[in-house]
């Protein structure tokens, strides 16, 4: 077997990889279970089952009116309004809009007619027009306290609806407990989560609808959510994310229905819950997705970060990167640090590939005279290729191997520095002032990918440098590899650019040191 067409094979098996985890895994990583369909007689019978369409639309729309009650803790600063009893604003103090570190902090509400913790009232009705009754006019904790704050309303009915939020002071997780009462009130309640502002996440276009079903993590992207309601049945908790963000409800009681669904057009998630003693109790998270802050929060919110199959090797290397950045105080040196030191780890399998290489180029020659003899019968020519490669000592997979067996440190590191939060508005240096977003340097009003050309260019010098060998077609098609990765990664983030552009010249310098001593 030719190694160039192992190579180049292992070259397009990376393609093919990344392209299959970005475009087809993110977009369909697990089915949603599917409840069967439900006849009306059913839906009367069963308080926690899904309704078959959504709450009507002007039933959950109902701006914010008037002043809020403040919220403020050590990490957030939230705003409840009356009106609906519903979250109207929620800060991240210790996140930015912007790089600029002066600019607002983090918003993680978008404001509109559907506000986030808008309740559903069995299956038509809900509270978003309902007018509550506080019982303080603002709530400020410090870190390690806790306190409450109890809406209360009365329906023309007859019927009372109590909403009891719960605050820590130093965490992003806070419960809502609801209580109904009175002749006629629901039997089930469901909870409104709503999508992000892109504009304040950093990941615009990327944000799902996501959700924890039979230990299983279930994501789907806006559009699909646009498309048709997606019930799903015992969620441990359901919600949205982006890149970086994560804003969550849970049912404290146990799993529960929910259903992603839109209502004009605007993507929700609801929750759904019977009423045992016509209470039920929630769980909210709205925070970083950051690996540490989601375990200490429970309810398995750590599942919201998934590093991929290669897990086992990204979160180490998360928790390596984080460590080197203790030591340089810049996250992209600490980028450098690790990158050399996956390098440093494996120059025994790149010692061997490159060795190969070079023993396969030398039967180059022969190899080539062999296909013109043997070039009518096929069966002749791989049995006189083997004893070739046995005459020589060369295996064409060993070169190959190494080479594969990097592929889960490549995956590993790729994905650590994908969820890196902490890379988010983390500058570098000269131009680059955010290693979360993609490099551009302005010249003459125009963004220039600097280190995205760098990167490119470095893998055409790494190229020429590796030795040829192969029928010339091949050699074109691991030239135009470059090319293929450079328009792929033109807008990825930055961090990713810097370690793939390190780990070339890196590389680079290796190959040239052996090439020196092997003369």
């Amino acid at each position: 077997m030719d190694q160039r067409r192992l190579l180049l094979a292992f070259g397009l098996s990376v393609l093919i990889l990344f392209i299959y985890q970005e475009v087809i895994v993110r977009r369909y990583r697990v089915p949603a279970p599917v409840t069967p369909a439900a006849g009306p007689s059913d839906q009367a019978a069963a308080p926690a089952a899904i309704p078959e369409k959504p709450a009507i639309p002007n039933e959950l729309a109902a701006s914010a009116e008037g002043a809020v009650i403040p919220v403020e803790t050590k990490v957030f600063r939230a705003g409840i309004t009356p009106l609906g009893a519903r979250l109207a604003t929620l800060e991240l103090k210790e996140y930015r809009r912007a790089v600029d570190p002066e600019s607002e902090p983090l918003e993680l509400v978008a404001s509109g007619p559907i506000l986030p913790l808008t309740l559903q009232l069995g299956t038509e009705a809900s509270d978003a027009g309902l007018t509550y009754r506080a019982d303080r006019t603002e709530l400020r904790l410090e870190a390690g306290e806790q306190g409450e704050i109890v809406f209360q309303t009365e329906l023309a009915t007859g019927v009372r609806v109590e909403k009891r939020y719960r605050f820590g002071g130093d965490g992003y997780l806070f419960h809502v407990v609801v209580h109904i009462s009175g002749e006629g009130a629901a039997r089930s309640v469901g909870l409104i989560v709503t999508p992000m502002p892109l504009d304040g996440t950093g990941a615009a276009g990327r944000e799902t609808a996501m959700a924890l079903v039979n230990q299983r993590l279930t994501e789907k992207t806006l559009i699909d959510v646009r498309k048709q309601p997606i019930p799903l049945e015992l969620a441990s908790w359901v919600g949205f994310a982006a890149q970086y963000f994560v804003s969550v409800a849970i049912p404290v009681g146990g799993p529960a229905p929910a259903v992603m669904t839109a209502v004009d057009d605007l993507p929700i998630v609801r929750l759904d819950t019977p009423l045992v003693d016509g209470e039920a109790e929630f769980a909210v998270y709205a925070g970083p997705r950051d690996r540490e802050v989601l375990t200490q929060a429970g309810h398995q919110l750590d599942r919201a970060l998934d590093f991929g199959m290669f897990w086992f090797i990204a979160i180490p290397l998360l928790h390596a990167l984080r460590a080197l950045h203790g030591v340089t105080g810049n996250y992209g040196v600490a980028i450098i640090a690790l990158t050399t030191l996956v390098k440093i780890a494996t120059i025994p399998l790149t010692q061997t590939t490159f060795r190969n290489m070079r023993e396969m180029q030398k039967i180059q020659p022969q190899m080539a005279k062999l296909r013109e003899r043997f070039k009518d019968d096929q069966v002749a020519l791989q049995k006189e290729m083997m004893e070739l490669y046995r005459r020589h000592r060369v295996n064409p997979l060993t070169g190959c191997l190494p080479m594969i067996l990097q592929m889960p440190i490549f995956f590993g590191l790729y994905t650590a520095l994908s969820h890196a939060i902490e890379l988010r508005h983390a500058p570098f240096a000269l131009w680059i002032r955010d290693l979360s977003a993609p490099d551009r340097l302005l010249i003459g009003g125009i963004g220039v990918p600097v280190l995205t050309l760098l990167m490119g260019a470095s893998m055409f010098l790494q190229q020429w440098l590796t030795p040829q060998q192969g029928d010339p077609t091949q050699q074109r098609m691991m030239m135009f590899m470059p090319l293929v990765f450079t328009f792929m990664f033109i807008n990825f983030p930055a961090g990713l650019v810097l370690y793939w552009l390190v780990n070339n010249l890196l590389t680079i310098a290796q190959q040239y040191t052996m090439m020196r001593s092997a003369q």
